[in-house]
Order: C-alpha cells, then sequence, then structure tokens
C-alpha cells in the first residue's frame, strides 16, 4: 500500500490519505504531524482505517429511514415526542432515497397542508410542519457533524419558517362545567389535574411527573426541578387555596402528585389522551386540546393584574429580561402571596430552619 506521506521538516510530515468512494465521490483526510517517519506511517494507516469506517457508514445512507435510524442512534434513542415524529416520518418519506429527499419533502408538505390526515381527520398546521422540518434539519446535522454528509439539504432558505398563528381557545363556564362533570363519571383521575393546569399555566409533561418529593404545603408550592423542564431551568408552581385540599388529602404511600389506581396500585397518568378525548368527545367539546389550558391559566392570570414577570416565572417562559431575573438575589423573589392568597414564599430573609418544615401529603 502507498502510503502518500511528505516531509515539511525534522520530525514533520504531512499525511494525505484519498479513497474512492463507491458511488462515485471522493473521500480524504489531510492532517499535519510531528514525530517519526514510523509514527507518521501508523498514524496514516490509522486515518485509512478511519476514512473506510466514514465511507462504509456513509453506504447506509441509501434512504431517510437510514438517516433517521442513524440519528436515533447517536442520540442514544428519541424521546417520545420525537419517537412520534419519527414513526410519522418514516410512514410517509421514510422510503425515499436521499438524494430526492428534498423534493419529496416538498411535495409532501403540499399535501399536508391541503389534504386532512386519515388518523385524525385534520391537516397539518404549520406548527406541526415547523416542528417535523427542525427535527429533519437536525437529523442531517447530526451526520454533517459526524462527517458522513457534506451539506444539509433541509436549509432555511429553501424550507424556511412557516407562520404560526396560535392557538385561541376559550370555553365558557358551563362548557367547562359540563366537562367536569363527565370526567367525574368516566375519568375521575383527570379532575385534580384539569383543575390545577386551568389555573396555573404548566405543560403536560411537568404536571405527570410530579412526584411527592416535589410537592411543599408549607410554601404551598409545587417545585419542577432542574433538567426536568423544556428549558432545563427549574421553578416553583404555587398551589391555589381551593386545591389545597386535594393536595393534603394525597394519601402517604402514593408516590405520584396526579395519579390513578390501577388494581389497588397507585400508578403515573402518563400520556392520558384517549381518556381526554373521550371525555371531549362525551361532553360535546370538538376542538380543545389539554395544552390550551397553559394558554388559559395564563391568559387569566394576566386579567387578574398578575405582572407579566410573575406569570413568565410560574410558566416557566424565559426572556432577556427573565434571564436577568434568574441571576438576583433570593431577596428579589417576586411574592406569589400576594397574587395568591394562602402561598408563602419563601426569601432571603427566612430562617434555613423555617424553610425545612415541610408538610408533605
Amino acid at each position: 500500500m502507498d502510503l502518500n506521506i511528505k516531509k515539511l521538516g525534522p520530525n514533520r510530515y504531512f499525511l494525505d490519505i484519498r479513497r474512492r468512494h463507491p458511488d462515485g465521490g471522493e473521500g480524504r483526510i489531510r492532517e499535519k504531524f510531528n514525530g517519526t517517519l514510523d509514527g507518521a506511517r501508523e498514524r496514516y494507516i490509522a486515518l485509512r482505517r478511519e476514512l473506510l469506517e466514514r465511507q462504509s457508514l456513509r453506504c447506509r445512507f441509501e434512504t431517510f429511514t437510514d438517516l433517521l435510524r442513524f440519528y436515533e442512534e447517536r442520540l442514544g434513542g428519541f424521546s417520545e415526542g420525537d419517537k412520534y415524529l419519527a414513526e410519522k416520518l418514516i410512514r410517509d418519506l421514510g422510503d425515499v432515497p436521499l438524494p430526492a429527499f428534498p423534493a419529496r419533502l416538498e411535495a409532501w408538505i403540499t399535501h399536508v397542508r391541503k389534504h386532512p390526515s386519515k388518523k385524525t381527520g385534520r391537516v397539518l398546521k404549520n406548527g406541526s410542519i415547523n416542528r417535523h422540518l427542525a427535527f429533519i434539519r437536525a437529523a442531517f446535522n447530526k451526520a454533517i457533524h459526524s462527517e458522513l454528509l457534506e451539506k444539509n439539504p433541509i436549509s432555511k432558505a429553501r424550507f424556511p419558517r412557516l407562520k404560526e398563528i396560535p392557538r385561541d381557545t376559550v370555553l365558557s363556564p358551563q362548557t367547562l362545567q359540563t366537562l367536569f362533570n363527565v370526567m367525574a363519571i368516566h375519568a375521575p383521575h383527570l379532575v385534580p389535574i384539569t383543575r390545577y393546569a386551568l389555573q396555573i399555566p404548566c405543560r403536560k409533561s411537568e404536571l405527570v411527573n410530579m412526584r411527592r418529593e416535589d410537592l411543599n404545603l408549607f410554601k404551598n408550592v409545587i417545585r419542577v426541578r432542574n433538567g426536568t423542564t423544556k428549558n432545563d431551568r427549574g421553578y416553583d408552581k404555587p398551589i391555589s387555596p381551593d386545591m389545597q385540599p386535594y393536595f393534603r388529602s394525597i394519601p402517604t404511600d402514593c408516590p405520584w402528585l396526579f395519579h390513578r389506581v390501577v388494581k389497588g396500585k397507585y400508578l403515573p397518568l402518563g400520556d392520558f389522551g384517549n381518556a381526554w378525548s373521550a371525555c371531549l368527545r362525551l361532553a360535546g367539546i370538538p376542538d380543545f386540546h389539554f395544552h390550551d389550558t397553559r394558554h388559559i391559566a395564563a391568559t387569566d392570570l394576566l386579567n387578574r393584574g398578575v405582572p407579566d414577570r410573575v406569570v413568565m416565572q410560574i410558566a416557566g417562559w424565559t426572556s432577556d429580561m427573565l434571564k436577568r431575573y434568574y441571576h438576583k438575589s433570593a431577596a428579589s423573589v417576586v411574592d406569589l402571596a400576594k397574587y395568591f392568597p394562602g402561598v408563602r414564599t419563601l426569601t432571603a430573609d427566612t430562617s434555613e430552619s423555617e424553610g425545612q418544615k415541610e408538610a408533605i401529603g
């Protein structure tokens, strides 16, 4: 095997490794090496082996499914949300060869914006399409960073972000009461989580993962811990007075704040989409997502005069102002008791022993 090694000076060499790719392209690695000639030869062979492995991996990318499987492998597995996106994309576009993928993706976007899904009966909205595009672009970027692809064909110039119109869903008190009446009969385990979500803006994932150790009835807050939120920042969720009896009544051997009982065992709610949809159908509510409760709760707080920064703190939304706020001292924490009677927010002036007096359950 000929080694393309050039001597640049005393103990300095230039290694130039090339190998033609089976698809007609050429792979290449160039590197400067400091050391002996024998060391340069060993390094050359190691780099050539690395180039062979890259080209072997690149041969795996015959279809879009191959790319997604590689992406999943490098991430160490998909989250639940990413699994849903991946499964849908594989069903619709998985067999498309990568060279033809951008054109097929454009056609797919045009189709899903006009034709309702057989499963949901609805067309795909701009926000959902944007999430699909971001996921696809990330998969290509992962292959590029691994030096298995040269460029990302899903450019922002060719696939710009589509304009999103936020949902504006409002339910009358009568409709909400009907929904709660249906839940009390058919899904009583959804009543507490829905009541809480309509008062305090939360993400569904935050609520179903709330555990007993996150509850602090002395301060009347629930801690959403660092690393468990969308932006990885933790924050406290206040407990409104009408929800305090529920949290105090949670059985001592139940580890979950929102739970269901199956065969005498306490289980987390998990993805309660089927039960939620059934209750909406029985209540005669055609289009209401659980995530809509987050917008309703935030709007209600603002209408009651709660300052923007407090709502953002409770909801976990971030901005430049909020980033600066997180760096302030503990003494500047907003007093939630001013807006939620019965909620006590500890400040730097509160003694440590007092702050440890927690009543849980």
